[in-house]
C-alpha cells in the first residue's frame, strides 16, 4: 500500500472538488487497512498539505512559475515540498516516493518532479523580505491575503498574527465529561490510573484537553464522555438552564450543545432541538441515545418556519447557535480558509438575521436568548446583535464574550445571552 499515493488522492479531493477535509479523510481511514504508522503519515500529509498550501507555493514558485500543470502534479508536488518542509523524513525517500507516484503516470512528468524537487533542496527557502504587511502574515501562515485583510478591519497586526498562528497549530482535542453518567473526580481518576495525559479546563466545569484519542475509549463508549471543544461547553453554560424548563435549541446538529444542556438539566425538563437534514436529526439522536439523553425531543424544521408551528412567548431559554463563517475553527477544519468568501460571509450575515428576527417572540418575558457563533468576524457577531437590539429594545445583554483561538487554544466563539424584560 503507498501511503503517500493515497494521501494525494485525498489532497487531489479536498482542492478540486471543495470536498470537507474531515470528511475525507474519514472516508480513506475507513476504507483502507492503515498500520498505525501508516494512518499518523496519511492522516499527517493530508491535513498538511492543505493547511500548509499557500506557503508551500510561495517557496515552490521560483521552480514551477508560471507554468500551467495538472492539478495532481501541482499537488504532489505540495505533498513532497511538505515533508522536506516541515517533517523529519529523508530527502531521497520524499524524492523517490514523488519520482515513483508521478511515473506511473507518465514518466516525463517523473523526470519533471524529479527535477524540480532537486533544484528547491539546493536553493534555501524563498525568504518573506519584500513583502507588505498582509501578504507576509499570508505566506508565513498559510492564510489568504483577503482572510487576512478581513481580519485586521476587527483586530490589530499582533492580535490577527496569534490568531493565525493558533490556526496552524495542532491543538489537543476537548472533551465534556457527561454529568449524566459520570462525575469529574470519577473520569480523572480513570484516566490518572490508566496514564493519560489530559489538562482540566479553567474555562468550563466539565471539561479538559487531551492528545489522546478516546473515542474506543470506554469512557466514550459508556457515553460518560464526549468530543466537544471547551469555547462551545461554555455556550450551554451560559445558557444556564434550569430543570422543568423548556428550552428551544435552534440549529441543534450535531447534538452536542443540546446533550450538554440536558446534563446541566439533569434531564428533567424539555429541549426542542431542531435541524433541516435528516441525516443530521439521526446523528443527534444516536448521540443522544449514547449519552443517556431523554429529554430532547428533535425536529425537522428551518429555524424561520419555527413561528409558524409555535405559540408565542413559549421557552423559558432559546439557544440559537447560529450558521456562520466557521472563522474561529480554521485549525481544524484546514481547508474552510480557501473555501468561504465574501459573498458567502455577507449571504449568512442576511440568514443570521432573518433566523433573529422570526424567532425572537418565541421566548417567554423575562426568559432569555442566547446567540452564539464559531466565528470572530463582528460583523456576524457585535455588530449583528447590536442591530437586534436597536430593533428590540426590550431586550437587554446579561452576558456576553468573544473567544479568540490563541486565549485558551480552543475554537474561537462569541457569545451573548440577553433577557426580554
Amino acid at each position: 500500500m503507498n501511503v503517500r499515493k493515497i494521501a494525494l488522492e485525498a489532497i487531489e479531493k479536498i482542492i478540486t472538488k471543495n470536498a470537507f477535509s474531515n470528511i475525507v479523510v474519514n472516508e480513506y481511514l475507513n476504507k483502507f487497512e492503515f498500520s498505525p504508522e501508516d494512518k499518523a503519515l496519511f492522516t499527517k500529509l493530508t491535513y498538511g498539505t492543505v493547511q500548509n498550501m499557500i506557503t508551500i507555493d510561495y517557496y515552490l514558485h521560483p521552480f514551477i512559475g508560471h507554468k500551467k500543470q495538472k492539478s495532481w502534479v501541482k499537488h504532489l508536488l505540495y505533498m513532497s515540498c511538505y515533508q522536506l518542509v516541515y517533517l523529519d523524513i529523508p530527502e531521497y525517500a520524499v524524492l523517490n516516493e514523488a519520482v515513483e507516484i508521478a511515473n506511473t503516470k507518465d514518466r516525463a512528468i517523473g523526470s519533471f518532479v524529479n527535477a524540480v524537487l532537486r533544484n528547491f533542496l539546493r536553493h534555501d527557502l524563498r525568504s518573506l523580505e519584500g513583502l507588505d504587511e498582509i501578504e507576509t502574515l499570508s505566506v508565513k501562515h498559510s492564510h489568504p491575503s483577503w482572510l487576512v485583510s478581513f481580519l485586521l478591519k476587527d483586530y490589530n497586526y499582533d492580535t490577527v498574527e496569534k490568531i493565525l498562528r493558533e490556526n496552524m497549530t495542532v491543538r489537543d482535542e476537548g472533551i465534556r465529561i457527561n454529568t449524566l453518567k459520570a462525575s469529574n473526580e470519577e473520569v480523572y481518576k480513570t484516566l490518572d490510573q490508566e496514564g493519560i495525559p489530559y489538562q482540566a479546563s479553567e474555562l468550563v466545569q466539565n471539561g479538559f484537553s487531551t492528545n489522546h484519542n478516546l473515542t474506543k475509549h470506554p469512557l466514550f463508549t459508556k457515553g460518560k464522555i464526549t468530543v466537544q471543544d471547551l469555547s462551545a461547553q461554555l455556550v450551554s453554560e451560559v445558557v444556564d438552564p434550569k430543570e422543568a424548563q423548556l428550552v428551544l435549541d435552534l440549529a441543534a446538529a450535531p447534538g452536542g450543545k443540546s446533550s450538554h444542556l440536558a446534563a446541566l438539566m439533569n434531564n428533567q425538563g424539555r429541549i426542542d432541538a431542531c435541524d433541516i437534514f435528516p441525516h443530521k436529526i439521526k446523528l443527534m439522536e444516536n448521540g443522544f441515545k449514547r449519552l443517556g439523553v431523554k429529554c430532547v425531543k428533535t425536529q425537522i424544521i428551518d429555524a424561520r418556519r419555527l413561528q409558524d408551528v409555535v405559540m408565542e412567548e413559549t421557552y423559558d431559554h432559546i439557544l440559537a447557535d447560529m450558521p456562520c463563517s466557521g472563522l474561529g475553527v480554521l485549525s481544524h477544519k484546514v481547508d474552510l480558509k480557501y473555501q468561504i468568501n465574501i459573498k458567502a460571509i455577507d449571504e449568512i450575515i442576511k440568514l443570521q438575521a432573518e433566523i433573529l428576527e422570526s424567532t425572537w417572540k418565541l421566548v417567554k418575558r423575562g426568559g432569555f436568548y442566547t446567540y452564539s457563533t464559531c466565528t470572530i468576524n463582528k460583523e456576524e457577531n457585535e455588530e449583528q446583535i447590536k442591530t437586534f437590539l436597536e430593533n428590540h429594545p426590550d431586550f437587554e445583554i446579561v452576558y456576553e464574550k468573544v473567544i479568540l483561538p490563541f486565549e485558551h487554544h480552543s475554537d474561537g466563539f462569541y457569545i451573548c445571552k440577553m433577557r426580554r424584560n
